[in-house]
C-alpha cells in the first residue's frame, strides 16, 4: 500500500503489515475493519514507529483509516468530499492532499480529525494543467511537483509549486529551481515522493526530479524546467499491480 518513513506498508485480505526494509522487523497492526466493502490501496505513516503519537493511515473506500502505534484499534475519519490520498509529514504537522488537490490539515491529538487548509483556488495547479502530482515536503518548503499528461515522453517538463503558509488563506506560487534539492517520484501512486537535499554528495544532481524507468531498468533525472530528452516512454500506473518505489531507510536520514 505505500512506503514511508523507510518502511514498506503491506495488505493482504484484512490485515496489512509494517516492515522495516533496513532491518528486517516487522509491525502487525489491529485487523482492519470492514469499510463498505473497499479495499485499502494507499497507506502511510506519520512519523517513525518508534516515535511518540507515531500513526499509520490507510485510505478504504470514501474514509480514512487511522492507527495509532501499539494501540489495539483504528479511527475512522473522512472529509466532507471524502479521503486523503496523499500524506506529508511538513515541519512537525501532519499535510493531506485528495484527488481534487484540496489542500487538508491532519490533526492526531486529542482526537482524529482532518480539516481542509484554506488555500485560493489556482488553475496553475488543477488536474487540468498537472495531471499528474504529488505533494513533498523539501526542507521549509511544502511542494506540489507534477506534469501534464498520464504519460512520461519526450518533450515533457515538470512543473514545481510552494504553499505559502504565510498567507491566509494559503497561496501557490511557482518555483522556478530547486536549489540544492533533488526530488525522488515513482510511477507508483502510493509510494510517497521523498527530497535530498545536496545530492552531490553520492553523485545524484540538484535541482532535478528523479524518476524510474521500469522498461530500461535505470533511473532518470530530469532537470526543472527543462524538457525530457531521449526515447522515453514512463506511463504513470493507477491500477494494483505494485511499481517500483522510492524507499529511505531510517539509517540514511541524511536524504529526508
Amino acid at each position: 500500500m505505500g512506503a514511508s518513513f523507510g518502511h514498506l506498508i503491506l495488505y493482504n485480505k484484512k490485515s496489512c503489515i509494517i516492515v522495516d526494509v533496513s532491518r528486517g522487523v516487522s509491525v502487525s497492526p489491529p485487523q482492519l475493519p470492514l469499510v463498505e466493502c473497499a479495499e485499502p490501496n494507499y497507506g502511510a505513516l506519520t512519523a517513525p514507529l518508534t516515535s511518540p503519537n507515531s500513526h499509520l493511515i490507510i485510505e478504504a473506500g470514501p474514509h480514512n483509516l487511522f492507527w495509532r502505534v501499539g494501540s489495539d484499534s483504528w479511527v475512522r475519519s473522512s472529509t466532507c468530499h471524502g479521503h486523503i490520498k496523499q500524506v506529508v509529514v511538513f515541519k512537525g504537522r501532519v499535510f493531506g492532499m485528495d484527488s481534487d488537490r484540496r489542500i487538508f490539515k491532519v490533526h492526531l491529538s486529542p482526537q482524529v480529525s482532518i480539516q481542509e487548509l484554506p488555500v485560493i483556488e489556482s488553475s496553475m495547479i488543477n488536474k487540468r494543467n498537472l495531471s499528474n502530482a504529488w505533494l513533498v515536503a523539501c526542507g521549509d518548503m511544502l511542494l506540489l511537483v507534477g506534469f501534464r499528461g498520464s504519460i512520461l515522453v519526450s518533450g515533457v517538463t515538470f512543473e514545481v509549486f510552494r504553499l505559502d503558509l504565510s498567507f491566509e488563506p494559503a497561496l501557490w506560487f511557482k518555483v522556478e529551481k530547486l536549489e540544492h534539492w533533488a526530488i525522488f517520484i515513482s510511477t507508483d501512486k502510493r509510494s510517497q515522493a521523498l527530497s535530498c537535499m545536496n545530492p552531490e554528495i553520492w553523485g545524484g544532481r540538484s535541482n532535478c526530479i528523479y524518476c524510474y524507468n521500469h522498461e530500461s531498468e535505470r533511473w532518470i533525472a530530469l532537470e526543472l524546467g527543462k524538457p525530457l530528452q531521449g526515447d522515453v516512454f514512463i506511463f504513470m500506473g493507477c491500477d494494483g499491480k505494485v511499481q517500483p518505489m522510492w524507499v529511505v531507510p531510517s539509517m540514511l536520514s541524511l536524504c529526508r
